[in-house]
């Protein structure tokens, strides 16, 4: 998922560095590999959060970012999910509202599971395994970026065609008995995780159609979103109805009684109120000038992390200058991918990769050394300088976006185009980007695995057959049938074999060798911070979600 979901000071690299390496060295990251038990008995009254303005929907149907899926993890319960744990047991599947794992028969396209009986949302009407069908189906109606992970589903190609009046006939529910059957047109290798995504959330069957954001749904899990002021707040609270014995472990009750998150514009102002005790927890990565002062005086305050994720550029492969292979090239050859990592403030590792290092599918590549020179000729053959070019950019501080997006502009002007900078809202800038109408030419992208596999990266993101003319995920519209048809052989494959495995490597690394869409640049590490008050023996980092609100205690 993008987070989608961090003002340009350049502070040198070895002391970044040298700042991971001691907070690293004090325990910090759900990246270790550990787990950690979900604590019992350290309910407390309000978890303060500082938070940045990445909120793009709290709906969820509609949230495709970090900001709105971490919040609504503990709100809205697909049938499974993730075992609330650090590390790689984080990627673990559990039934969450299902009573077991899915039974998969006829030969891996039907998909039978029965819902837990007795469960109420926090108004107390009771949870249907009609539902699940109706919050699929409402998916396509309120044109959900979603929806293209549910087009293997029976009857899924009507609804994308017409979705006012969506049927998933490869759905059926029975609310007596809680079975509920999904049946698929081909085997699908990444469906289970799927269904775990915050787009499988089952709601309400009378949800309406439409956004609802700050008319917040009824909810499932341990907390219900209380009110949603959007750049303002958001106030979380205990959902009366969830009784976490219900869920056999798999879905903790939570540690606060009440969440409240403020949004503040400036990540400073979040670091200060954060160490002051003002708040608990700063979501917001810190300024790269106050690096230093962390590590020196509030090392057991922080904890270090690396989530699977890749900083790009996407380049729009429909329209001119880069609809040209060699242009794209060139822009790869033109980036310094090292200058971007001090941008950065240091924690980040540069790449040209697709994949993150964190999967097995990721084989290191060095197609694009730094070469202004080559870069140059590229552009003077294609015949393109001079060629007005806009760079796009979320203003998300959080995430560098400005200043890269000025440095992007800097690297095109050099190649000899005439480039300037546009910065739009971070609440609408995935959907303005993702809209076709807007033939945007060349923008900042970051990617969060939304699940631990493959398909999650070339599937979503670069799959010529997902595109859609709104909330497209393929921002670089790039469209080659050999690579869908690659796609599509991959998919179907149940298990992540070694041979399958250097099918995903093989095919990542051809599409940036041969057609360069992107211009990757940056694996980033994050930190968060917290408060004196806090206890960060509680800590769980998830695979997904990033920070688990729900888990952490107070001394």
């Amino acid at each position: 998922m993008t987070s989608k979901r961090y003002r340009t000071v350049v502070l040198a690299t070895i002391v970044a560095m040298a700042f991971v390496l001691v907070v690293s060295a004090c325990g910090g990251g759900g990246g270790s590999g550990t787990t950690a038990p979900t604590p019992t008995g350290k309910h407390f009254a309000n978890f303060r959060i500082a938070y940045d303005q990445g909120i793009d929907y709290l709906d969820p149907a509609l949230s495709y970012t970090v900001q709105g899926s971490s919040i609504m993890w503990n709100v809205y319960l697909p049938l499974i999910g993730y075992k609330h744990l650090n590390g790689p047991a984080g990627a673990t599947l559990v039934p969450y509202l299902a009573k077991a794992m899915p039974t998969v028969t006829n030969g891996g396209k039907t998909y039978t599971i029965y819902m837990r009986s007795g469960l109420k949302y926090s108004d107390g009407t009771p949870v249907k395994a009609s539902d699940f069908k109706g919050s699929l189906e409402r998916d396509f109606k309120v044109n959900s970026p979603g929806v293209g992970f549910y087009g293997g589903i029976v009857g899924a190609d009507t609804c994308a065609t017409t979705p006012a009046t969506c049927d998933l006939t490869g759905i059926t529910a029975d609310d007596t008995s809680g079975k509920i059957v999904i049946n698929l047109t081909a085997p699908q290798g990444d469906f289970e995780y799927i269904l775990a995504m915050p787009f499988s959330s089952v709601i309400p069957g009378n949800a309406p159609a439409k956004d609802q954001s700050t008319h917040p749904l009824p909810a499932n899990g341990p907390y219900m979103i209380q009110s949603y002021n959007p750049n303002h707040e958001v106030i979380i609270v205990r959902n009366p109805n969830f009784h976490a014995s219900d869920f056999a472990g798999n879905v903790p009750e939570g540690n606060p009684d009440k969440m409240t998150i403020t949004i503040y514009g400036d990540p400073s102002i979040a670091l200060t109120k954060t160490l002051s005790g003002a708040e608990d927890y700063d979501a917001q990565q810190p300024p790269p000038d106050r690096l230093s002062q962390l590590q020196g005086e509030h090392a057991d305050q922080l904890k270090v992390y690396t989530p699977a994720n890749t900083f790009y550029f996407f380049m729009n492969n429909r329209v001119a200058p880069f609809d040209d292979v060699n242009v794209r090239k060139a822009v790869n050859y033109a980036i310094n991918r090292r200058a971007m990592v001090r941008i950065q403030g240091g924690l980040a590792s540069p790449t040209e990769n697709i994949f993150p290092p964190t999967y097995p599918e990721y084989a290191k590549t060095n197609y694009y050394p730094y070469n202004l020179k080559k870069a140059k000729g590229l552009v003077r053959d294609a015949g393109v300088q001079g060629m007005n070019v806009t760079v796009y950019a979320s203003d998300n501080e959080t995430r560098r976006a400005p200043e890269m997006g000025q440095y992007m502009v800097q690297v095109l002007n050099s190649l000899g185009f005439n480039a300037k900078l546009t910065l739009i809202n971070a609440e609408v800038y995935w959907t303005t980007v993702g809209a076709a109408a807007n033939n945007v030419q060349i923008g900042f992208a970051d990617w969060f695995q939304d699940y631990p596999h493959p398909l999650d990266w070339i599937d979503t993101l670069l799959n010529g057959t997902r595109i859609t003319p709104t909330h497209n995920n393929n921002y670089a519209n790039f469209d080659v049938t050999s690579v869908n048809n690659g796609i599509a052989q991959l998919k179907q494959q149940p298990t992540l074999t070694p041979s399958v495995i250097r099918g995903w490597s093989t095919l990542a690394n051809t599409i940036m060798k041969q057609y360069a869409p992107w211009a990757p640049y940056l694996n980033v590490q994050y930190v968060d911070t917290f408060s004196s008050d806090m206890d960060l023996s509680c800590y769980v980092n998830h695979v997904n979600y990033q920070f688990d609100f729900a888990t952490i205690c107070k001394k």
